[in-house]
């Protein structure tokens, strides 16, 4: 059976169509169907920020043509070009908004209103007008003239560096001049990471409650004869629980197919003993599957719990 997702269709109808009973077909189909049509007015329509018009000649003969579409409520406002980022992040914004003109405008006669525009709006925000009809050339000279690049890809390096004003530019030139010089079979990108924020002091964000967290190493430990298991799993902790106790995180009802547990086995043989999550505590998290199980390996190797028998999920050797 083929099943696809589907959210904003563009359709093309006679015009003597019955719209209105084609949509209660549709949403007649199955109840979480719920469409809802916009027609064509003074021959155009937007979709999905295409401005789609429609010309009939004296044949009744349509054509079509696109210019992009400004919602009414929209603003003159985009990145400042006296913004604290790298000059490449402001000469993007250029660069983006006329490529997007070019894709989906279908004549020049659009191309040039729209490139107008851009040009209005960029000088508003203090872009100077000799960087925007560079970059403007630029891109129209790289569209009608379009050079294939031949030979292998070169391989790529990365080098993050913390943004810190013009000077960082100014690394980031020479870094490449220095591998064109010297190391021409390898492509460096030079990217910059941001440094402290006044959120960085501050905690903005609610504290994750301990059995929603994931991708975490953690620890059970009976509340009767202090015996200990160490484990992880990528998944929220609260379902890791749960297929210790052999029950659904979802209703709480016992599995009839039940995953093996060292700590459910452990409960069964220890008197008053039972799994909750105040049983549990989170000793590490990890921000990949590899650093979780090595994780995972080392604490138990450190602690050597008692219910796991030292082994973990992944093995290390040491030279």
């Amino acid at each position: 059976m083929y099943k696809r997702y589907v959210d904003d269709t563009l359709w093309l109808l006679p015009e003597n169509s019955d719209i209105p009973s084609l949509l209660t077909f549709l949403n007649s189909i199955h109840p979480n169907l719920k469409f809802t049509c916009e027609t064509e007015k003074s021959q155009t329509i937007p979709f999905l920020g295409i401005q789609i018009n429609r010309e009939t000649n004296s044949n009744q003969v349509s054509t079509y043509t696109t210019s992009l579409y400004h919602k009414p409520t929209s603003t003159p406002l985009l990145m400042n070009f006296h913004s604290f980022v790298p000059l490449s992040y402001r000469v993007s914004v250029i660069q983006a908004s006329v490529n997007r003109i070019l894709n989906l405008c279908s004549c020049w006669q659009f191309v040039h209103v729209e490139i107008q525009y851009l040009r209005t709006i960029l000088l508003r925000n203090f872009f100077p007008s000799w960087v925007i009809d560079k970059v403007v050339k630029a891109l129209l000279n790289k569209f009608f003239k379009p050079q294939p690049k031949y030979g292998p890809m070169k391989e790529r390096v990365y080098i993050g560096l913390p943004f810190l004003g013009s000077q960082t530019d100014l690394i980031r030139r020479k870094i490449k001049l220095v591998f064109n010089t010297f190391i021409p079979h390898k492509e460096v990108i030079v990217y910059f990471k941001s440094g402290l924020r006044i959120k960085n002091f501050f905690k903005i964000k609610d504290v994750t409650p301990t059995v929603l967290r994931s991708r975490v190493i953690y620890k059970f430990t009976c509340a009767n004869c202090q015996a200990g298991y160490i484990g992880q799993t990528s998944r929220h902790l609260c379902h890791r629980i749960a297929e210790h106790r052999g029950t659904s995180h979802l209703t709480g009802k016992i599995m009839k197919n039940k995953v093996h547990s060292n700590i459910r086995d452990h409960v069964n043989a220890c008197p008053s003993s039972n799994i909750t999550a105040d049983n549990f505590r989170v000793l590490a998290s990890a921000s990949s599957e590899q650093e979780l199980l090595i994780k995972e390996r080392l604490l138990i190797g450190r602690l050597r719990p008692s219910l796991n028998g030292n082994v973990g999920s992944a093995e290390l050797l040491f030279h």
